[in-house]
This record gives C-alpha cells, sequence and structure tokens, in this order.
C-alpha cells in the first residue's frame, strides 16, 4: 500500500481547534493518524517519535508546522517518493508522537531530536524540507548541524517571534489560554503558543554561515512578513528565494502543483 492509498483508506481526523494563532491555527491541527504499516517508533531524547518512510534514492527529511503532523504533506508524497527516500516524522507532542510534559518545547530542544533521529535511521546526510516551524527547524539544523544538512527548503518560516504579522494576537492567545488552563487540559496548547511566541531568537547575520544549498518559500499571502522574508533570502549565502502567488502560508496544500514543480526542480538540480 503506497501513501496515497494510505491517505484514501485511513482519513486524518481533524481535532477541534485548540487555539487560531498564527503559526499552530495555519498549521493542519490533526489528531494522532492511524498507526500504518509501515509506521515506526524512534526512542529519542526522551520521547518516542513516530516516522513512516516512503521511496528510495537520498533521503528526504520533511518537518511539518506547530500544531499538526506529517500529514501536512499528503499533496507532496506521492510525487517526491519517485525521486527521494521520504522520511516522515511527527515532532514531538505531535501527531503520534510522545509529550514530554513538564519540558519547556523549544526549537533548540526539537532540533535536537531531529539530530538524533537521523543518528538512529544512521542518515548521515539529508535533504529537508520544512514548513513553517519546520522551516525553522530546518534553519537552525543547517546551523548546528551542517554537515547533516545537504540541500533547504523551507516555507513560511520566521527568524524571530515579531516576523509574523499578527504576532501582538499571540500573546492576547497566550493570556486566554492560561486562564482556560484550571485543569491542565491546555498545556500542549500553551507549549506550541509560547514556542512561536518566545522563540527563535536569531538575527539574520546568524544564517550567514549557512553552507547548504538554500531555497525559501513563502505565499504572497502569507503571514510572515514579506520584508523578514525577502531578508531571510539575502542573510543565506548562494540562496533562491520563490514566493508563491495566490498563497497563504499554506502555500504546499492550496498550491501544491506549483509547490512541487519549485521544490523538485531544486532539489534535482
Amino acid at each position: 500500500m503506497n501513501y496515497t492509498q494510505r491517505l484514501n483508506n485511513n482519513q486524518v481526523q481533524v481535532m477541534k481547534k485548540i487555539v487560531f494563532f498564527v503559526i499552530v491555527f495555519i498549521s493542519l491541527t490533526v489528531n494522532a493518524q492511524q498507526i500504518h504499516e509501515n509506521g515506526k517508533y524512534a526512542d529519542v531524547n526522551g520521547v518516542k517519535l513516530y516516522y513512516e518512510i516512503y521511496g528510495e534514492g537520498e533521503p528526504l527529511l520533511m518537518i511539518h508546522g506547530n500544531g499538526g503532523s506529517f500529514s501536512c504533506f499528503e499533496n507532496q508524497v506521492a510525487e517526491f517518493s519517485k525521486h527521494f527516500k521520504v522520511v516522515l516524522i511527527d515532532c514531538r507532542g505531535r501527531g503520534n508522537s510522545s509529550y514530554q510534559k513538564g519540558v519547556e518545547l523549544t526549537f533548540d530542544l526539537q532540533v535536537e531530536d531531529i539530530n538524533l533521529f537521523l543518528d538512529k535511521l544512521n542518515i548521515k546526510k539529508a535533504n529537508i524540507l520544512g514548513w513553517s516551524d519546520g522551516g525553522i527547524i530546518g534553519l537552525l539544523l543547517a546551523i548546528k548541524h551542517p554537515e547533516k544538512v545537504n540541500k533547504l527548503v523551507t516555507s513560511g518560516a520566521n527568524i524571530f517571534p515579531e516576523g509574523v504579522i499578527d504576532f501582538e494576537d499571540m500573546k492576547k492567545t497566550a493570556i486566554d489560554l492560561e486562564t482556560k488552563n484550571l485543569n491542565h487540559e491546555n498545556d500542549l496548547a500553551i507549549d506550541l503558543n509560547n514556542l512561536d511566541l518566545k522563540y527563535p531568537n536569531l538575527k539574520f547575520t546568524d544564517l550567514n554561515v549557512i553552507k547548504s544549498k538554500t531555497l525559501i518559500i513563502a505565499g504572497d499571502h502569507d503571514v510572515i512578513k514579506s520584508q523578514h522574508t525577502l531578508k531571510i533570502y539575502e542573510s543565506i549565502p548562494n540562496a533562491q528565494l520563490a514566493i508563491l502567488p495566490n498563497s497563504s502560508h499554506s502555500a504546499l496544500i492550496e498550491n501544491s502543483k506549483l509547490f512541487n514543480e519549485i521544490v523538485l526542480r531544486f532539489l534535482m538540480q
């Protein structure tokens, strides 16, 4: 059974909207998808990370956004797995991966998750496709572990919280979530909210050290400020930039054909 067949047979359940602030709400917010016959777990950095692999060839790791799971890449996997060994991973606390309550959720923590995950799978070097928070993880991985990153594609990434158009709304959401968390039912939502409210804390000059061939993507109606995206592109040596027309933060979903063509052309050149 291939990935497309799996998606047709196992419908992903939409979870109730925990919070709709900037990055969390735009990522596909879903419950754990049904465990697939190809699905496996890796014990990494204090959590169990769920992953699936499709295709053969150079590894291509796809990293999802804040409040979703790797199901967000449903429009990419079938096509990309014709050319690459596609590795899909649910980040900690999302999808089928476990949640480490009481441990602050940061981007540095997730970067170490990915670093150790690649070691666990004996993947020395991988191409990275990261959407939203996944793109932030990709940028940090290229900075902290450059030996692990071959080519890097980010879509809708920011490098500090104020790079998001509606940053002030995150603060209001944080207060609302804390107020309604008497029984700790919103702990994960609060962690996810705080992740993008407080992090990352990079400067544009921090991106100057990235050596990987990099493609920066954004929608022309993205929630990331256009000037912020442009500065990210300008700060990475020899990077490429693609702004997708008639696209929001979810360009890989709503404009998937063009998105796939651009990304595949970059990865295969």
